[in-house]
């Protein structure tokens, strides 16, 4: 959320809303917002924009203090049912041509999130780097990955599409969404990697469950469901291992034993989704020596 300030505005008859208060820096921020809001608006549920001075303030609609993450803890028995709302509201999105508020998934954006991951896990956590052939070996890997999902087909993607900034909006089962400023063209599939196998989901997700999302999303895409799962394991493979990193990284910044706790759930996602190809099979190798003895 960068250096954005959040505070809730209560009024006299019980209503709330959401002040919004954008630094400086924060320009570019609060304009690409503005510009997905108003993009998305017509499509999805997106808070309402009550006020804005131009000046870095807002305040918008106020969505409750519970996101998704919190509503599919408290309620196992609605878990799909949110879930199949929420793809319907990435189906949405992806069906949105691109107005251009920021590049498209790149070589270099998806390359960089890997070598951070390599930095954070192997570097920083575990505090043994790769040798020059281990190396060489990841590097392979996500040379090859990231040239493969680019392949894929292209479609406007959310970009953070997951539970943590998404609302259930009970009484109309709908489902809104926040934080969509860094909304831009990607995979196909990458919403719909954040949405089904990210923290909050990971305990608890299975493959049959995940299927029936997929082929939901599918439908709603008028896309074949088994091409649309297959390209969903390689982009979930990239995202996973970026959020491997990224849990790694909070873990020795001191930021929380939960992530911890992340880590090998998500690590052992990681390897169950590497496939039989040389470099796959080659990275594989490297990850299940060097996390043997913390997963």
């Amino acid at each position: 959320m960068g250096r954005r300030r959040y505070f809730r505005i209560r009024f006299a008859d019980n209503r709330s809303a959401v002040g919004v208060v954008y630094p400086a820096e924060e320009d570019d921020s609060r304009r690409r917002w503005m510009a997905a809001h108003e993009r998305l608006r017509p499509s999805v549920r997106v808070p309402a924009l009550i006020a804005d001075d131009g000046r870095g303030n807002q305040i918008v609609e106020d969505l409750g203090v519970a996101d998704l993450a919190s509503n599919l803890t408290a309620s196992p028995e609605r878990r799909e049912s949110w879930l199949t709302r929420a793809a319907d509201a990435a189906a949405s999105i992806a069906a949105i041509p691109d107005p251009g508020i920021n590049p498209a998934f790149d070589a270099a954006l998806f390359r960089r999130e890997l070598e951070l991951a390599r930095e954070a896990v192997f570097d920083l956590w575990l505090g043994s780097p790769l040798t020059p052939a281990e190396r060489a070996a990841h590097d392979a890997w996500a040379d090859a990955l990231v040239a493969e999902i680019l392949e894929h087909p292209a479609a406007l993607c959310h970009r953070d599409f997951h539970a943590n900034n998404l609302f259930a909006l009970r009484g109309v089962d709908d489902v809104a969404i926040i934080d969509f400023q860094d909304l831009r063209r990607g995979p196909d599939a990458y919403d719909l990697a954040s949405l089904l196998w990210e923290r909050t989901t990971l305990a608890w997700m299975t493959e049959e469950t995940a299927g029936r999302i997929v082929e939901r999303f599918a439908a709603r895409r008028g896309i074949e469901a088994a091409g649309l799962s297959a390209r969903l394991r390689r982009v979930l493979l990239q995202r996973a291992w970026k959020v491997c990193g990224t849990f790694a990284r909070a873990v020795v910044q001191g930021r929380g034993t939960a992530y911890l706790g992340y880590l090998p759930p998500e690590l052992a996602l990681v390897r169950r989704l590497l496939s039989n190809s040389p470099p796959d099979r080659d990275f594989g190798a490297v990850l299940t020596a060097r996390t043997a003895a913390v997963c």
